[in-house]
């Protein structure tokens, strides 16, 4: 399975913390974790790890980050063909972690904000026999856009995490095959009250909800955290209860989740598979701290499926 992810880099800073700080607050932060991130880079090698063959268009700055993020790609065994130094800083995040692995994130765009249509045109040119494009929102609308019209035009699926979130261009939803919110982006796309939205609340919601806004795609998603996820697909409801784990550090579990969650897909075209695996992807990575070395490979996600409790919806 070929797979195109329109990428995002972000040289990424965690904080652990004793408690989420509030306005105006300062805290001795208890450790520090440094490392290659970003939504669209992460999901990459989450792909890769689970066995797909993953083109990766990734922007890049001219510097030392840049340099570093080559080589850690290089040492995945991934193609690096698609790395594009388009700005002079790479972008930058900074997280705090909580004691029960809740978390919060700012990010500086860098060059991801350079990525532009002409680059993911010339990417598909060159990428024949593509079965699934994967887009976020740490890029611009213009090369999502351009890219999910031309996979629409060749039969190849689209999957878009719109996240970080910011209004959602009604042209790219009714190109996007399989989307993917959390509560907070589900919120503000359903004008939902964010205050703690419950699966039961979404079941009895979702479908009248995803009509509203013009939904027309295959798979839609809405996780809830340890509360698992819920899914609309072919006018039918799912549920996923989440695996039971003792979260560590939440940070990159939804990167996680939609690797395992494009691998489902394209294996068996099944929203209850999907969903399975994508969970367990993402509790492996909620249990362990950091998110680039705690990405899981095909063969760690069948052993933990193997050997952990299956979760009950």
């Amino acid at each position: 399975m070929s797979i195109l992810v329109l990428g995002s880099y972000v040289q990424a800073h965690c904080l652990n913390v004793e408690h989420l700080p509030a306005p105006g607050e300062s805290l001795a932060a208890e450790s520090l974790l440094s490392e290659h991130g970003g939504k669209g880079f992460n999901v990459g090698v989450g792909l890769h790890r689970l066995g797909a063959e993953v083109s990766l268009l990734l922007p890049l700055g001219r510097d030392a980050a840049a340099d570093s993020a080559s080589r850690c790609l290089m040492a995945e065994g991934m193609n690096v063909d698609w790395l594009l130094r388009i700005g002079d800083q790479s972008g930058f995040g900074v997280g705090f972690i909580g004691p029960s692995g809740e978390n919060f994130l700012a990010v500086y765009p860098g060059a991801n904000a350079l990525l532009d249509a002409g680059h993911v045109r010339q990417a598909i040119v060159a990428l024949p026999g593509l079965a699934l494009m994967y887009a976020q929102f740490e890029i611009q609308d213009a090369p999502i856009r351009a890219g999910f019209e031309i996979a629409r035009q060749r039969g190849m699926a689209t999957m878009l995490n719109p996240s970080p979130w910011r209004a959602l261009d009604p042209e790219i939803l009714a190109l996007t095959d399989i989307l993917v919110l959390n509560q907070t982006e589900a919120a503000h796309l359903f004008n939902l009250n964010n205050d703690g939205i419950e699966p039961a609340q979404c079941l009895l919601e979702l479908a009248t909800r995803a009509k509203r806004i013009g939904w027309s795609g295959k798979l839609l998603i809405v996780t809830l955290g340890d509360q698992g996820c819920v899914a609309l697909s072919d006018g039918r409801i799912y549920r996923q209860a989440a695996w039971p784990i003792v979260a560590v550090d939440t940070t990159g579990a939804g990167d996680a989740f939609n690797a395992g969650l494009a691998i489902g897909w394209l294996e068996t075209h099944r929203a209850e598979d999907a969903l399975f695996k994508a969970s367990a992807c993402g509790a492996w990575v909620a249990a362990r701290p950091g998110v680039l070395k705690s990405l899981p490979t095909g063969a760690q996600i069948e052993r933990f499926i193997a050997t952990n409790p299956i979760p009950i919806n």
